[in-house]
């Protein structure tokens, strides 16, 4: 990849990082002026059941109690938004080109930034978030493995 080209990758990553504080911390949230204590906070704003919120999505679509653009957007977008950050790491730090390291450092990432939407008050944890969240990574990586992304970032060949 030519000096260039990693700049302008560089640029990108930054912009998509800018992005994803604002997505995940500046947006405009449901429980916004409502005085509770950070205990609190996280109690109400916190799921730990692995697919809960993805059955609550389906169930509510299934009833006609969700019109079915919110439970795509909140269902896709959270696979989505992270396809990007598949194809960034591995391409800007050469470390992260296999698998396994991608993953635990990706894993250690969204972790990062989930508990600090709570630590914050800017967000929730829901572990059905970050399973999409993780599933959006891994696409992207499996993605940036292809040979047309590999030359379009031109590093010819892939790792």
């Amino acid at each position: 990849m030519s000096k260039v080209q990693r700049i302008f990758l560089g640029l990108g990553f930054i912009g998509y990082l800018l992005f994803l504080v604002f997505y995940m911390f500046f947006q405009l949230r449901g429980s916004a002026g409502v005085s509770m204590t950070l205990v609190e906070y996280i109690q109400s704003h916190s799921n730990l059941v692995p697919f809960k919120t993805i059955e609550n999505y389906i169930t509510a679509l299934e009833k006609g109690t969700m019109d079915t653009w919110t439970a795509v957007k909140n269902l896709l977008g959270n696979v989505l938004v992270f396809i990007p950050m598949g194809i960034f790491l591995p391409s800007l730090f050469r470390k992260l080109r296999r698998l396994s390291p991608f993953l635990l450092a990706f894993v250690l990432i969204i972790l990062s930034a989930e508990v600090m939407q709570l630590l914050t008050q800017r967000g929730s944890f829901d572990i059905d978030d970050f399973i999409l969240n993780v599933l959006g990574a891994w696409l992207g990586f499996k993605l940036w493995k292809t040979t047309l992304v590999q030359k379009w970032i031109g590093r010819g060949s892939h790792e």
